[in-house]
């Protein structure tokens, strides 16, 4: 870029000289007389030990420090985002300080909560997650101190040298460094479809901000410049509170407080400052990628000291260990305060590799201590600073237990998880467990690496950057289902829809202004078409049925049975099936009022996810731990209808986008994304708030009843809820209190008396399948020395193969028999609906019995699996059953000839 691109006033002023690094080639600007650009590789750190500040500063003080600064020079100061992107469906998480403004305020559909703006905004990323801990500088979470301008076309607000003239002013006046120390390096940023010029403020060997001037974006390849030109800043708080500090780490400036607190708690051993410093020196004059770079870092650092890289790496071990529980602990403590649940998907996924790898690491330092106990702390340390989560604490710490016990209880299924894998390994010719094993064991089973190392027999691979591959793996959502496609022509007149203006209209006249087949275009239009996950409105228009109704682009499709035949510029008559759109209503309506019950019963964690409205059914999917008791989904309903009896207000308004997360927050975006710079706010006061276009009541009463049909658990962490409202609810219940009438009829008992007598009838039932049971085992008893005599011998162990008409509870009394000999190994077959088939060994065969049972399976159609002791599965190919139990025992023969 030429030099005038960055030459700024306050360059031109004070009169900085450009010049060349001598070490990497690039230019910089600095009023000292520097040879290099000040960032390494180029230069050591050399501010540890000396900082360049006049005041060592706490995160929370630079965070004041930046802020307050930031406010006397025109800005207004704006609370942080979620860290959790709801607004947007490109990316989970807030990566950089610019993404809560992406991509509706960049695009000029939205305005920006204030114009110019400060703001110090909680990030998190997991490139680096390997590296946390061994570097002395790498974080999972950090916070992005930033101001924004937002330049949009006729409202200029600043540019370069405002930019650079704030931020060389913060550091040498609010900071008090020597206005000859910094140097402004000449770069090019890109990033999520944008590009500019940037200056990268560097000095003491690290980098301390960075100004990008955000003016082209990406289109077809080419650059195109802006319409609205951003200043995006980056200050690092945790960069600069270390600069501030001088300490021989970024997680010593950082975490201070809770760090001594773990000290303690684990009785750890101090290690001495110059080993630390001489680290973090070698640390920083590396690109850190892969653990070959960790391990050249000890060496060199090693050598400095005059130790082995033995004795460092003893040394530092458990104090890298506790470098990764506080940072871990602190990115929980965002993550899961901002309504993430522990699971395998989605945002869940990253809270529990988070919980997973700091549980293992806190095993690995044998002590008695829990990721609660930190993130605990660190809570009530920051009460000042975000008290929202102080007050979220319980739902926090709630959502910890649980995935702790889960984990305990992973860790101790593991051994014959791994065992299972190397028998699938084996069976497939390899001679260990490779990294894609090893990562689909990790997002399978939650194994982290030493875990399964712990169990292996055989060889395992696994790469320096393991945890960086497997958050790779789910970083970014899966892109959106497309709307609906109709072959109809792309220029259709477009429709004036009307439904919002009156959501009581029920019959209406328009004009016809297009027919395409069976779609009739309106001039406007008070049907309501699909979308929101609430199905269309049905009706008449002229007479013809109306089945369908659908939006593309500005027009809105009307879809009749048939083709009809309608002259266009017309008027006709238009009438909405009221009755649909009546159960309809209700249920959208049911649907902020079961979700705002959910929240209230269960937590604060609870998210919707996912949601359906039909005619005479809706679904709620929410997020949550696990599934819903009959007490929980009991309370839920409970809840919701007392809601609705007290007859609240559903509000709807349409708000500025900037205006209504002012608000309202951002529980406002429930139902996922919504586009544009305005939002249709939907109120149940001091209940539910989200952005919704649905139709809706007016006011809870309306709704009827609500009742819950059925819950269950459809994905980890995710609970989905089926309920009716209005007059199928009433319909379900009539129905269910004739199915108990007829119960109790069939047991001879009133209605009240169904549960003790169906409890009575159960506990006989249970007897007598336990007698039965007895006569089970005492008949494979007599069978198994019969079925022993008559087997094959192969290598000294008897093969025994039988077939009988049944179930798989038929076949394993007799499997259990046959397994107490140690010399036999039985292949078992039950013919019934499907057929079933069971391997199993004794104590001296030298059998794989999964791999038995997989070469049955394989041809009865169906799956299955075990232990290399015992299997069990089955399928629907019946009729092979007797081919299928032959595979089976060729794998057992096969076995046992190359053993013996």
């Amino acid at each position: 870029m030429p030099e005038s691109e960055y030459e700024v006033e306050l360059f031109r002023a004070q009169g900085f000289r450009r010049a060349q690094c001598a070490s990497c080639g690039k230019f910089f600007w600095s009023l000292g007389d520097h040879a290099t650009c000040g960032e390494t590789p180029c230069q050591e750190y050399d501010f540890i030990g000396n900082p360049p500040f006049k005041k060592r500063l706490t995160p929370r003080a630079m965070r004041e420090d930046f802020l307050s600064f930031m406010e006397a020079n025109g800005h207004t100061r704006v609370r942080r985002y979620p860290i959790v992107a709801r607004w947007r469906e490109d990316v989970f998480f807030v990566q950089a300080s610019v993404y809560p403004f992406q991509p509706w305020v960049i695009s000029g559909e939205a305005s920006p909560p204030a114009n110019p703006l400060a703001i110090s905004q909680p990030c998190v990323r997991f490139v680096d997650i390997d590296n946390v801990g061994k570097t002395g500088q790498h974080f999972t979470l950090f916070e992005m101190m930033a101001h924004h301008a937002f330049n949009f076309p006729g409202k200029p607000i600043y540019w370069k040298d405002r930019t650079v003239e704030l931020c060389h002013r913060f550091l040498t006046e609010r900071l008090g460094l020597d206005s000859k120390v910094p140097r402004y390096k000449e770069s090019w940023w890109e990033g999520g479809g944008n590009s500019g010029p940037c200056l990268e403020v560097v000095f003491g060997g690290a980098e301390a901000a960075t100004l990008v001037f955000m003016q082209n974006r990406d289109t077809n390849g080419h650059r195109v410049p802006m319409e609205t030109t951003v200043v995006d800043t980056g200050y690092g708080l945790e960069r600069l509170v270390w600069l501030s500090q001088g300490t021989t780490s970024a997680y010593e400036a950082v975490f201070g407080e809770a760090l001594a607190y773990l000290k303690r708690a684990t009785g750890a051993k101090k290690v001495d400052d110059r080993v630390l410093t001489e680290y973090s020196k070698v640390a920083g004059m590396r690109k850190v990628e892969t653990m070959a770079d960790v391990r050249a870092i000890q060496t060199r650092t090693a050598e400095r000291v005059g130790l082995s890289a033995d004795e460092l790496v003893a040394q530092l071990g458990p104090l890298e260990a506790l470098y990764v529980i506080c940072d871990h602990a602190r990115a929980l403590m965002f993550i899961l305060g901002d309504g993430v649940v522990p699971s395998n998907s989605r945002e869940g996924y990253f809270a529990r590799l988070l919980i997973r790898r700091g549980l293992r690491t806190l095993r690995n330092l044998n002590i008695t201590y829990t990721m609660a106990d930190t993130i605990s702390f660190l809570i009530d340390q920051s009460r000042e600073d975000y008290p929202e989560l102080f007050f979220n604490k319980g739902d926090i710490l709630k959502l910890l237990k649980v995935e702790e016990q889960r984990y305990k209880d992973t860790v101790e299924k593991g051994r014959s998880t791994v065992q299972r894998v190397e028998s699938e390994a084996k069976a497939a010719g390899g001679e260990g467990i490779g990294v894609d094993a090893m990562i689909e064991v990790y997002d399978s089973h939650g194994l982290t690496p030493d875990v399964v190392r712990e169990f292996a027999t055989l060889k395992t691979e696994v790469p320096d950057d393991f945890f960086s591959r497997v958050a790779q793996r789910h970083e970014r959502p899966a892109a959106p289902e497309g709307a609906k496609r109709f072959d109809v022509p792309q220029d259709l007149p477009p429709t004036r829809l009307r439904v919002y203006e009156n959501r009581r209209k029920q019959k209406f006249r328009a004009k016809v202004v297009a027919v395409h087949g069976s779609a009739v275009v309106l001039d406007q239009t008070y049907f309501y078409p699909e979308g929101g996950g609430q199905e269309a409105d049905h009706g008449t228009i002229a007479g013809r049925d109306v089945v369908d109704v659908q939006r593309v682009g500005r027009t809105v499709l009307h879809f009749t049975k048939g083709e009809p035949k309608l002259e266009l510029r017309k008027p006709v008559k238009c009438e909405i099936d009221w009755a649909r759109r009546t159960n309809l209503m209700r249920n959208h309506s049911g649907t902020h009022i079961v979700l705002g019950a959910a929240r209230k019963v269960l937590g604060n964690h609870v998210w919707q996810t996912g949601a359906h409205k039909a005619e005479d059914l809706a679904r709620l999917d929410i997020t949550h731990y696990d599934s819903l008791s009959d007490a929980e989904t009991e309370r839920i309903e409970q809840v919701a209808n007392e809601i609705v009896l007290s007859d609240a207000p559903v509000r709807i308004r349409t708000l500025a986008r900037d205006v209504a997360e002012a608000k309202y927050g951002f529980r406002l975006y429930q139902g996922g994304v919504v586009p544009g710079g305005e939002l249709r706010v939907v109120e149940i006061p001091k209940w539910d708030i989200e952005a919704c276009g649905g139709t809706h009541v007016a006011r809870t009463s309306e709704v009827g009843t609500i009742k819950i049909l059925r819950t269950k658990r459809i994905q980890d962490g995710v609970v989905r809820l089926e309920y009716a409202a209005g007059k199928p609810a009433l319909e379900e219940i009539r129905n269910q209190s004739a199915a108990l009438a007829k119960v109790a009829s069939a047991l001879g008992v009133s209605t009240d008396q169904v549960v003790v007598a169906t409890d009575r009838l159960v506990g006989e039932w249970r007897e007598q399948r336990r007698e039965l049971e007895k006569a089970r085992a005492a008949t494979a008893g007599g069978a198994v020395s019969e079925l022993v005599a008559k087997a094959e011998e192969v290598a000294g162990v008897r093969v025994v193969v039988h077939r009988i008409t049944g179930t798989m509870a038929d076949l394993l009394p007799l499997s259990r028999h046959l397994a107490e000999n140690p010399d036999v190994v039985a292949v078992l077959g039950a013919a019934g609906e499907t057929a079933s088939v069971v391997v199993t060994r004794g104590a001296r065969a030298r059998v794989d019995s999964a791999a038995a049972l997989r070469a049955a399976t394989d041809i009865l159609g169906g799956k299955g699996g075990g232990r290399p002791d015992f299997a069990q599965g089955g399928g629907p190919k019946v009729e092979a059953l007797d081919t299928a139990l032959d595979a089976a025992k060729r794998e057992v023969v096969s076995s046992l000839s190359a053993s013996g």
